[in-house]
């Protein structure tokens, strides 16, 4: 079986060449691979952005909206179509390997089950003080409306190692790197993310990345370290010099 590294957090930010970027993230992965394996970059494109439509001029299509191959002469790169949306009480939702839109605005509860209506894999992802207070309460209430575990979390390279967070002991957990909209930040594409052992069709990657993911609960490996505490200090006192 194939080893899949998967970066389940990509941003590709307004200004950057798609192809570019992934070309360069898809080196900094098979450094960290120290092996062949197949690299799979998940985006999640902020209300504004198409990177995914983009990329398609230069590469492979397949028989399903969300998916393509960018070949590099020695090995292909699979990208998955994916948004990220903010729910009317401020929380981030990401729908990933889905060419599905969904806007800005709306309650979470609607958000998530228009997510699992498209067959989206949908993802609560860790943020710096996004889970807390009364949006951490509304956290737990939809994964306590969601027995079943379709609802999965995300971790990103961001996070800190003295951050720990409770949540991801009792959750299927996707990593990815969650690149700031900072200069030099999307260098860490590639380097953290969900390792995973299966096959891949060529023409319906999407669909078996999401049958995949969704089997594997807490088996998924992680590559990559967290931020550390300097460099997490710095990218958040940018961020605010920013605003």
């Amino acid at each position: 079986m194939p080893e899949l590294m998967i970066d389940a957090h990509v941003h590709l930010h307004p200004g950057d060449d798609p192809r570019d970027r992934l070309m360069q993230a898809h080196g900094r992965m098979m450094a960290a691979a120290g092996k062949d394996c197949l690299p799979v970059f998940m985006l999640a494109e902020q209300q504004g952005c198409d990177a995914f439509g983009m990329l398609k001029a230069s590469a492979r299509s397949t028989a399903e909206p969300e998916s393509l191959w960018l070949e590099t002469g020695s090995a292909d790169i699979l990208v998955l179509a994916g948004r990220q949306v903010v729910s009317a009480e401020r929380l981030e939702i990401l729908a990933l390997a889905t060419a599905a839109g969904f806007a800005d605005g709306a309650p979470a509860e609607q958000l998530v089950a228009a997510m699992g209506a498209a067959d989206a894999l949908t993802i609560l992802p860790w943020g710096v003080g996004k889970w807390a207070g009364a949006r951490g309460r509304l956290v737990d209430r939809l994964l306590a409306g969601d027995p079943e575990g379709r609802l999965l979390l995300g971790d990103n390279g961001g996070r800190p190692a003295f951050w720990p967070e409770r949540r991801f002991r009792h959750r299927t957990v996707l990593r990815g790197s969650d690149p700031l909209p900072l200069r030099g930040d999307a260098r860490r594409i590639g380097t953290f993310g969900t390792i995973l052992h299966g096959g891949l069709s060529a023409d319906r990657p999407g669909r078996d990345l999401r049958a995949l993911i969704r089997s594997a609960g807490r088996q998924a490996r992680h590559y990559g370290a967290p931020a550390g505490p300097l460099h997490f200090l710095g990218n958040q006192l940018r961020l605010r010099m920013a605003s």
